[in-house]
């Protein structure tokens, strides 16, 4: 499990149901071969001193790609787009609209939509658990805003920039699937419409398959 930095080597620390599943999927986008480390969080091999040496706060994602280490799933995701061109993931600089585009979504994925999802789901939590909602803390954008925002922008389109894929839809279909599964979307049928495009991914499959 600690890094070796071996030459050529792309690894993956990866725990199921985690947000490392987004960066497995753009891996598959990709087509480039990849190893698989298995953390398990229920044995707690996330905070054992083999796994902290990788990631010092214990967290997954983290990849080994050209001899470093990456944290944090929307930084793996920038990097992955830009080190592979050739899947097309990421709008080029010279695409200056596309690519605007694209940097606000990206933004917005971590920003906006993630907070929002996690309120809700902290909500239930509180809810199952007979905790004052109050007690939970609000997100800066309420999700129905947000839900309502994306049905409004989805509408007539398949992927969030064009015709094409890229990593913004994997940051944020990945995110709103959560959404998705806990039964926040009723009445979106644009985003919903979304989701299942991009779950319909051969890519998406491989990934989910290999969980």
């Amino acid at each position: 499990m600690p890094s070796t930095f071996e030459s050529g080597i792309i690894r993956l620390h990866f725990a199921p149901g985690t947000r490392a599943a987004r960066v497995r999927w753009q891996l598959e986008e990709i087509g480039v071969s990849y190893q698989l480390s298995i953390v398990s969080l229920w044995l707690g091999e996330h905070k054992r001193k083999r796994y902290l040496a990788v990631h010092p706060l214990g967290k997954v994602p983290a990849l080994e790609i050209d001899q470093t280490i990456i944290f944090e799933s929307l930084g793996i995701s920038l990097y992955l787009a830009d080190r592979f061109p050739e899947a097309d993931l990421a709008p080029p600089l010279a695409d200056k609209k596309r690519r605007a585009d694209y940097c606000t979504w990206m933004a917005f994925s971590a920003g906006t939509l993630e907070p929002a999802i996690l309120e809700q789901m902290r909500v239930a939590k509180a809810r199952a658990r007979k905790i004052p909602i109050l007690s939970v803390g609000p997100s800066l954008t309420p999700f129905d805003d947000v839900a309502a925002f994306m049905e409004r922008y989805l509408t007539g389109r398949s992927f969030l920039l064009g015709d094409k894929i890229t990593a913004a839809d994997i940051l944020n279909g990945s995110m709103m699937g959560w959404a998705l599964d806990i039964g926040l979307l009723e009445g979106r049928d644009a985003i919903r419409s979304w989701i299942e495009g991009l779950r319909a991914r051969p890519a998406h499959s491989r990934a989910m398959a290999k969980c």
